[in-house]
């Protein structure tokens, strides 16, 4: 099925990952990728037919008078519609990864917008057909990769040489890991790679961030990539940047980097091998927290610890979230404030023993748990107890992982366990936690984070552990580490931009080196990193 459609009446997603394309975008991909009146195209994921009616549209303005115009789609509905909207046309009724590129003619152009949740065939198993599909193109996929990737590998697959491929993607193929295999796949395959990509979302109901893929001359290695940006697609003013190959082949490439201007990358990238300037990896182990597979249930509020008489035996006070944390140490007078308000501050941490050597009253709320269908959810299930939660350990400090803004980074000044919503940081050995929680606040980490992380629709901010250990931080000397604690306890900052200048002067300018202007490139960068996310 289609992943998203031409018409702009249908506000709601549909089934099987499938959305509703902006005509503008139709005609942008059909007006790049038609270019001849004896190109024939395929749509793979064809929906409503809205690429095929543009697509059929092209052809005739350009004088064809046989149209060669095939879709593929796995829903009856969707093909009924487009029988209407497109007369001339082959249409199949199929599941795009059962047809095999020999069954069909080699094509011009393959155009369209592939499904991105996962594929009513695609499970997510290394031996699913798209991944068995993309192998046969040569790319190994891991289990969890999203079925849009081996569905845009499949889609090469029906070109002929010289071919073009025109597709809207997931901004995931800028950022993801599983994208890698994707991007050294497509710079074997195509001549030129074109990414654009757009500051005002390309859907507005959809949650996911997309850009524009263009590949052109199939068969032939990569001599070109470029990724250009704008504000929307009617915009006049662009800026293209020129990748290096040897990044998407070394799997350094990052989408969002090509948003700065190349005096500011070389800054950024000057600095980050500067003897006073750290990766996070370097200096502490980034880890998730603890899975318990089913939150609300395994995390208690005192109410609720009261209610169930559940002993302080079985419970480990913890932390879900580090909103409303102020400063740089997130102490036991914080964690007694989300208790009294009524949060969840505890973690419900049952011994590996049988469930019938436990406290009638913990019995009894294990068994609601029971009744409730929690000891059958996936994490739950395949442990040898469903009740008992693996991996729990205190970390020195904590490190957001979603947020609208900079993430937060806090010490564990009160011992709390924390689960997979927040980070856990341990540090190395000769790394101070607090020092680097106090000077977390600079230009330079704040433009690092826009950069190695990555946006979510909405405007969320997300950090995987893996790009986590690659945000810059500035080891501080300890006398500006006793000077940045002491401005911490005494104003807590939050990431207002009033108090980077404090943070920028004493570690940047002193520490680093680097001038006035060089601190407002990078705080202006940053901040147009941020503005650029957030309109997504």
């Amino acid at each position: 099925m289609s992943g998203l459609a031409a018409r702009k009446e249908r506000p709601e997603p549909k089934a099987l990952g499938a959305f509703y394309t902006e005509e503008s975008v139709v005609n942008r991909l059909v007006e790049w990728a038609v270019r001849s009146p004896e190109d024939t195209i395929l749509d793979p994921s064809c929906g409503d037919g809205a690429f095929l009616v543009t697509a059929s549209d092209r052809l005739s303005r350009l004088g064809s008078f046989s149209f060669r115009l095939h879709g593929v789609d796995v829903s009856e509905d969707a093909l009924r519609e487009s029988r209407q909207r497109v007369r001339n046309a082959r249409l199949i009724l199929k599941d795009f990864f059962d047809i095999d590129p020999r069954s069909l003619p080699a094509f011009d152009c393959v155009v369209g917008n592939p499904p991105y949740i996962r594929y009513q065939t695609f499970n997510g198993d290394s031996t699913s057909k798209a991944h068995e599909r993309a192998e046969e193109a040569g790319v190994q996929l891991p289990r969890l990769a999203s079925s849009w990737a081996p569905f845009l590998v499949h889609a090469t697959q029906f070109l002929r040489r010289g071919g073009r491929l025109a597709m809207v993607v997931p901004s995931e193929l800028g950022h993801a890991m599983y994208a890698r295999e994707v991007l050294k796949y497509l710079i074997k395959r195509f001549r030129a790679v074109e990414i654009e990509m757009f500051r005002d979302k390309l859907f507005g109901g959809l949650g996911q961030s997309t850009i524009l893929l263009f590949c052109d001359g199939y068969g032939e290695r990569c001599k070109k990539f470029n990724v250009t940006s704008a504000d929307n697609l009617s915009s006049d003013t662009t800026e293209k940047r020129s990748v290096d190959l040897r990044a998407v082949e070394d799997g350094r490439f990052r989408l969002n980097h090509y948003l700065l201007p190349d005096s500011i990358l070389s800054l950024y990238n000057a600095l980050a091998i500067h003897p006073r300037v750290r990766r996070l990896g370097d200096v502490a182990d980034v880890g998730i927290g603890y899975v318990t597979g089913a939150n609300d249930f395994f995390h208690l509020s005192d109410d609720e610890q009261r209610q169930w008489r559940i002993g302080s035996k079985f419970l480990r006070p913890a932390v879900l979230n580090l909103r409303d944390i102020d400063g740089i140490v997130l102490g036991n007078g914080q964690w007694e404030g989300k208790r009294r308000a009524g949060e969840k501050v505890y973690l419900l941490a049952v011994p590996a023993i049988p469930k019938g050597a436990l406290p009638i009253s913990l019995q009894h709320y294990l068994q609601q748990g029971e009744i409730a269908g929690v000891a059958e959810r996936y994490k739950c299930r395949t442990r040898k107890l469903w009740y008992v939660v693996p991996h729990v350990r205190v970390a020195d400090a904590f490190l957001s992982y979603m947020s609208g803004e900079m993430p937060r980074l806090v010490t564990n000044g009160a011992g709390l366990v924390a689960p997979n919503t927040i980070h856990l940081l341990r540090f190395l050995d000769g790394s101070s936690a607090s020092s680097y929680a106090a000077s977390w606040r600079n230009s330079l980490t704040k433009l690092s984070c826009e950069l190695e992380g990555h946006a979510l629709g909405g405007g969320l901010f997300k950090i995987e552990p893996s790009e986590a250990e690659r945000i810059l931080v500035v080891a501080p000397s300890a006398s500006h580490a006793r000077m940045l604690l002491e401005h911490s306890e005494r104003k807590p900052a939050k990431f207002r931009e009033p108090s980077l200048d404090l943070f920028d002067r004493h570690l940047l300018k002193k520490e680093i080196g680097i001038t006035e202007a060089e601190c407002i490139s990078l705080r202006e960068a940053a901040m147009r990193m941020e503005q650029w996310r957030k309109h997504q």
